[in-house]
């Protein structure tokens, strides 16, 4: 279901960037307008939408429902992160045998040697 729905997805949305890519823009005929002596165009009702403005509308809402749906069954397949408790994990054990790591120790930066790096200190 969840493959189908994607393949759908993916088409809607080449589709929708197709016919955005197709359309003429609302400002070409701002210019013919204004000396051309066609002012109805500018400033007249715009009537009913063309073909290409319906598919628009049309793809971008089934492209909104496809995503609502998409974001969904994500949802639903990864559940949620409050359900998950600590006290389900079963904890890692560590050998027996084995020593401390080697590294950074800062129980050993508390010494009262002297610092003999000879840097002024910050008294």
């Amino acid at each position: 279901m969840t493959t189908v729905l994607i393949i759908v997805h993916v088409l809607v949305a080449l589709t929708l960037i197709g016919v955005v890519l197709v359309q003429r823009g609302q400002g070409a005929d701002m210019g013919a307008s204004f000396g051309g002596g066609g002012a109805q165009t500018l400033f007249g009702s715009r009537g009913s939408g063309s073909f290409l403005g319906k598919l628009t509308g049309g793809l971008a809402a089934t492209f909104m429902v496809t995503s609502l749906t998409l974001a969904f069954f994500s949802q639903q397949q990864t559940g949620s992160l409050v359900d998950r408790t600590v006290t389900n994990q079963v904890p890692v054990e560590q050998p027996a045998n084995t020593e401390a790591p080697v590294g950074f120790n800062p129980a050993l930066l508390k010494s009262d040697a002297p610092v003999t790096d000879g840097l002024p200190g910050a008294e």
